[in-house]
């Protein structure tokens, strides 16, 4: 507390110091003459700045203002606003994964890349636990749904996330920010920038965040789901010439969350359950309010990322040529308790889900990845327009796991729930443990290209294509106390090995302007995501076999429509996908625990419709959002080699996890027209709709959250000339619960993890901007 204390405050009188010496000085009149709302939104989507309306691809754009104001700070909230994006919170932050129309790769192998590629100025994170950050000076989120191999790559096969920062501006300025929120929570926010000399403008962003936490371990009344996380990200740019643009990005950031906790009860009906699990479970329940729990080792996370990336734009005239450069370092540590509960064993383990032992989990990983993209595209209309490139990659992790184990021998008093008690005194307590080290290395290089033909003013081909070629290493070595399998921990083991494989990508499509205000398009998408090797804790010989390359074949139709002179951007897209070599997570139990196996589960497919919406109702009143209805299914299913879990045909036809049917949001911003000189009055709401959600693809019929909505408000005061504002909101105005996972533990019990959303809270925040 001393050191946060310590921070808080350093950082405070840092800011509030600047702030004092600048505002004076730097202060500027904003643009009375723009309007409060706006429907004109310019994106990247194709490597190349265009207008949203006029891009063949189905993207949700969300501003930094509208994440600022919705208290939206990771990618975790990001799916509060973006109908189509479902994010599975794991444990830690290197089990969470982010799925769009139902797709995504869910997954604790080293060995295998996430299907939603998230792109933060250009630059690839190859895993999603490395953003999963507080978003830091965000211009926008364009949120590109369905495959986009030809310009993104191999980890973009169910979409794209692409988050472009703000730039430094033309004359020094900046802002500070603090804010509460109740339960505990303080975030600070502040940036400096401007020009450094008449070509080079460089800006300096900071964050401080902290919360205590929405649950507590009743075991020592600890409280947990909480974080601290600080960081830094400077940016560059420095424009020698007229042709010549070179940006420096450097980001350093740290987080420790004392969670996220599995809160767990009983829902299946044993001997063994009744006997053990229901009396060591109290007072916990399975329900959507239950945060509690009740471990004897607290769960900690704690991640470290940083990064340094150059871009180069040289302007050839008829052609821009760009070239990213980027190194980016991540560290994690974890620890939890394995068997989710503070009891002392009880009964002899039988080597089954229903073992009553005392396990801790421990690991960590040290994860470096290199990018080099080298690209040009063409810079005027034309006839032929064009994207081509070259792309490197390549990635080193090197893990860590550790599990011990607390087991008794036996007694001879009588069988409860069909297992033997322990035997009296401490010294028949065992205690053995599984050390596991293992390295995975990841090596991709591909060509790609995309061009445009514009046969005439209205009526357009798109043609893309990528070959990829892919390299994945691993070495694996698992010590043991025991020559024997004992509850979690396979005896020792030792492997390494390689795969390769190649792969082509591509997309073609046909775009036509129906008039000047609305587009249509059709267009074909060939997916290819890399070949992949399921390296966990746990894995035998049976495991190291290769995951196949995942390969899918999506077609979409859209329209884009300007109505209402504009003031009415409505975007309509319906798409078909069909993925061969699925590559996902199958519920299995290995020596006595519940793991997640990756494996090429067969065909899956998603179809459905989505509406995106812009509406500039009047210069100081906006609606936004959108609604899709997505149908991802399982076709067929094929069960991992070796599985101890049936994998019943019955599942084929179910739908994928975490695909909800029918999602929707809504935002309004509004300045209200009080005719007050001195000050403005806006208010915000945003409305999220979800339906009934499945989590696990083995369609256990207690893994599941019902529909829910969520309704958040606010209100923010702010001087004419937006130097100084206070903002007021509240967070789930009618506190509504929800999880964001169920995961059942074989026959036993479940688990759980309740957000931070999931609960009515008020906050304020006040802003400076100099």
């Amino acid at each position: 507390m001393i050191k946060s204390t310590f921070k808080l405050a350093l950082l405070v009188s840092t800011a509030i110091a600047v702030a004092a010496l600048a505002v004076p000085a730097m202060a500027q009149e904003a643009d009375t003459d723009a309007p409060f709302a706006s429907t004109d939104i310019i994106v990247t989507a194709q490597k190349r700045e265009q207008n949203l309306q006029d891009v063949p691809v189905a993207i949700s754009v969300v501003s930094g203002d509208q994440l600022e104001r919705s208290n939206i700070n990771s990618a975790e909230q990001l799916f509060q606003r973006v109908p189509t994006l479902t994010f599975r919170k794991g444990n830690t932050n290197k089990d969470s994964a982010l799925s769009i129309r139902g797709v995504g790769t869910i997954s604790f192998s080293a060995g295998v890349e996430p299907s939603v590629s998230t792109v933060i100025d250009g630059v690839v994170y190859a895993r999603t636990g490395q953003q999963t950050s507080d978003f830091l000076d965000v211009q926008r989120i364009e949120v590109l749904r369905g495959p986009q191999g030809s310009l993104f790559g191999k980890n973009a096969s169910a979409g794209v996330i692409n988050i472009i920062s703000r730039e430094p501006g033309n004359e020094l300025g900046g802002y500070l920010d603090a804010a509460w929120y109740e339960g505990n929570e303080y975030r600070i926010r502040g940036s400096i920038g401007g020009p450094l000399s008449d070509s080079v403008r460089a800006s300096v962003t900071g964050f401080w965040s902290q919360y205590d936490g929405n649950g507590r371990n009743v075991f020592n009344n600890h409280k947990v789901n909480g974080y601290e996380h600080w960081g830094v990200r400077g940016k560059l740019i420095a424009e020698p010439s007229d042709a010549l643009k070179i940006t420096l990005i450097a980001d350093y950031s740290k987080g420790s969350d004392n969670g996220f906790a599995d809160s767990i009860g009983t829902v299946f009906s044993s001997a063994f359950n009744n006997a053990v699990f229901i009396p060591s479970l109290a007072p916990l329940t399975l329900d959507g309010k239950n945060k509690d729990i009740d471990n004897d080792l607290d769960p900690y996370t704690k991640d470290k990322n940083s990064g340094v990336s150059g871009q180069i734009d040289l302007d050839l005239g008829a052609a821009t040529l760009t070239s990213i450069t980027a190194y980016r370092h991540w560290y994690n540590f974890q620890q939890r308790d394995g068997d989710f509960r503070s009891d002392s064993p009880k009964y002899v383990n039988t080597g089954t889900a229903a073992g009553d032992v005392r396990s801790h989990d421990r690991g960590d990983l040290t994860f470096d990845q290199f990018t080099q993209e080298l690209r040009i595209a063409s810079s005027n209309p034309q006839f032929f327009e064009y994207v081509a490139g070259l792309y490197y990659y390549h990635t080193k992790e090197v893990d860590f796991f550790n599990r011990t184990v607390t087991s008794c021998t036996a007694s001879t008093l009588p069988t409860v729930g069909g297992l033997t008690p322990c035997a009296a005194g401490s010294s028949t307590y065992l205690t053995n443990e599984g050390n596991a080290d293992f390295t995975t290395k990841l090596t991709s290089y591909s060509a790609f290209g995309q061009a445009t033909l514009n046969f005439t003013d209205a009526f357009r081909g798109i043609i893309g294509l990528r070959h990829t070629n892919d390299k994945v290493e691993y070495d694996f070595a698992r010590r043991s106390t025991s020559l024997a399998a004992f509850s979690g921990v396979n005896p020792a083991f030792a492997s390494a090995g390689s795969i390769k494989d190649s792969g082509w990508s591509g997309n073609a499509g046909l775009q036509f302007d129906v008039t000047d205000d609305v587009i249509a398009y059709a267009t074909y998408t060939r997916g290819y995501k890399g070949p992949a090797l399921n390296i966990f804790f746990n894995m035998l010989a049976r495991d190291t076999g290769r995951i196949d390359p995942e390969k899918s074949n999506a077609y979409e139709a859209g329209l884009k429509m300007r109505l209402f002179d504009r003031r009415l951007t409505l975007n309509l897209a319906t798409f078909y996908a069909k993925y061969d070599n699925y590559q996902a997570n199958f519920l299995d139990i290995v020596a006595g625990q519940v793991v997640t196996r990756l494996t090429n589960a067969g065909s899956v497919s998603t179809r459905g419709i989505e509406m995106d919406f812009n509406a500039a109702v009047t210069d100081d009143f906006s609606l936004s959002g959108g609604f899709n209805y997505t149908d991802a299914h399982i076709n067929t299913f094929i069960c991992p080699p070796g599985a101890a879990v049936t994998c019943a045909a019955a599942i084929n036809g179910k739908p994928l996890p975490f695909a909800p049917k029918y999602k929707g949001t809504v935002t309004m911003d509004w300045r209200l027209p009080l005719n007050v000189d001195g000050f403005n009055v806006d208010l915000n709401s945003s409305l999220v709709y979800q339906s009934k959600t499945n989590f696990d693809i083995n369609q256990n019929p207690n893994a599941f959250q019902s529909a829910y909505a969520v309704w958040d408000a606010g209100v923010r005061f702010s001087t004419s000339d937006d130097k100084y504002s206070l903002s007021f909101i509240v967070k789930n105005l009618t506190d509504k619960q929800f999880v964001t996972q169920r995961i059942p533990n074989g026959t036993s019990f479940m688990r759980q993890i309740t957000p931070r959303d999931a609960e009515r809270y008020f906050g304020v925040t006040g802003r400076v901007n100099f």
